[in-house]
């Protein structure tokens, strides 16, 4: 069994893999995920960044720039951490730590500041931003999420919080 994983950028051989991973993981049908992994690569504010194990994708985090508002209601434009997923049998192996720690970079050489929403339920997401420094903002009312409320969260940087 392999027990090491590669994190690099999405590419256009990844999209498949990546496509069939999520289906399998979030049960859910394919419909444009092609698409819009696809322009993960093609579109400059927006990066996702793939654990590989032997090739085959086990998990994804995604990272884009949004506007006002777009995060939700009162939400500042910036770069924003979003949609990490780990196949269950590879968690608790630090894959979603290391995807962050991509995504903060690639992020951080676009911003001065980075935040992420995540539903205040979400203890697994809010535990990996925590330990990063992420700090929480504000709550937002939320539909996305069972707790009916979402966190919003900013981590700015070194120099920044100095």
């Amino acid at each position: 069994m392999v027990r090491s994983v590669q994190i690099e950028p999405l590419t256009e051989a990844d999209v498949s893999s990546a496509v069939e991973f999520a289906v399998r993981v979030l049960r859910v049908k394919p419909g444009d995920l092609g698409e819009q992994f696809a322009s993960d690569i093609a579109d400059d504010p927006r990066q996702m960044f793939v654990a590989k194990a032997s090739g085959q994708v086990v998990a994804y985090g995604r990272v884009i720039e949004l506007a006002a508002d777009e995060a939700g209601p009162g939400t500042p434009a910036g770069c924003y951490l979003s949609g990490v997923l780990v196949d269950p049998a590879w968690r608790r192996r630090g894959i979603a730590t290391q995807l962050t720690q991509a995504r903060l970079r690639w992020a951080f050489a676009r911003a001065d500041k980075v935040f992420y929403v995540t539903g205040a339920d979400n203890i697994a997401s809010l535990h990996l931003h925590a330990a990063f420094g992420f700090q929480e903002m504000k709550r937002i009312r939320s539909e996305r999420s069972a707790a009916g409320e979402d966190v919003l969260s900013q981590l700015a940087t070194t120099a920044e919080r100095s």
